[in-house]
């Protein structure tokens, strides 16, 4: 295969395989675009194993339509984001694409109200899984069943303490959990998450009262505005804690500082024997402040850094 100025098309001239590594890491609309290249790249990025989809302008029909061509029997890793309305029997469509193809890694951001079905919540290939739904409720009715999942990542979600209980118990290989603007959480139990080694919580308001997490090794609370109590994070070597910077909000007469002092130094005093901590500059003013206040602090035995 040679160029029109006569040069050779090196890339044309690749193994499947590796055509099929290029287009993987190209987003879905460019990747069909190759097919008009040649009659070598028509059929190419039907079996890439990866598909990105950004619907906002792109006509649903039309993408559906393209996507019905798409045969390779699994698929590495599904990455959807939907920023205009589209209809449930669409997003439907997508979902189920990803779920008959085993699709092992997958990422969702929706803008538009959508109930998950059952289905959904039982799938033994996925691994990694991050949600991004902005007017959705998780909250599944059957019973989980992610078998294979080790990451999970929570954007956004309206999601209970029941809704979390339930989805947890259906993964028992999780070993990393992001809640990031997650509300409607009070009481975080990962006491029966066995394999989970890291919990990261970004906040401002939305963050739950307390946190039960036994088994892991690393916790991030970052941009929240009151303290979590701690109730055992026992097997913790490492913590990163950030104050969003609406907590002085609070500080509006002796009774709140005196209170929110507390609960930042009952934080602290669960975290004095891990390996390595750092804070935010928020957070040491206001450990500043409570030593000020009379308020005693727990020593350091290890690293202590600031962010």
């Amino acid at each position: 295969m040679k160029r029109a100025g006569g040069g050779v098309d090196f890339i044309s001239s690749l193994p499947d395989e590796i055509l099929h590594h290029i287009l993987a890491n190209t987003p879905t609309k460019l990747a069909i675009r190759t097919s008009v290249l040649s009659k070598r790249w028509k059929h190419v990025w039907y079996e890439t194993p990866s598909i990105s989809i950004v619907c906002n302008r792109v006509d649903p029909d039309s993408l559906n339509k393209t996507l019905s061509s798409y045969s390779t029997p699994k698929i590495k890793s599904f990455d959807v984001t939907i920023s205009r309305d589209v209809t449930v029997p669409e997003i439907d469509t997508w979902i189920n694409l990803a779920l008959s193809r085993k699709a092992e890694n997958v990422s969702l951001r929706f803008t538009s109200h959508y109930r998950f079905r059952d289905t959904f919540f039982i799938n033994s290939s996925l691994k990694q899984l991050s949600l991004t739904l902005v007017y959705c409720i998780l909250n599944p009715k059957c019973v989980v069943s992610w078998s294979s999942l080790r990451n999970l990542s929570l954007n956004r979600c309206k999601v209970s303490d029941d809704s979390i209980a339930k989805i947890l118990s259906g993964c028992s290989l999780l070993e990393s959990l992001t809640l990031n603007l997650c509300d409607r959480l009070n009481d975080l139990d990962l006491s029966k998450s066995l394999s989970l080694r890291r919990l990261e919580i970004l906040g401002d308001r939305w963050t739950p009262e307390r946190i039960v997490a036994p088994h892991i090794r690393y916790l991030r609370l970052e941009n929240y505005q009151r303290p979590s109590t701690l109730v055992d994070v026992s097997s913790l070597t490492e913590a990163n804690l950030g104050l969003s910077k609406h907590v002085l909000d609070y500080f509006t007469c002796e009774m709140e500082t005196e209170s929110f002092q507390y609960m930042v130094r009952q934080t602290v005093v669960k975290l004095q024997n891990i390996k390595k901590l750092t804070i935010g500059g928020i957070f040491l003013q206001i450990l500043s402040l409570a030593e000020l206040c009379g308020v005693t602090l727990p020593v350091f035995q290890n690293s202590i850094s600031k962010l």
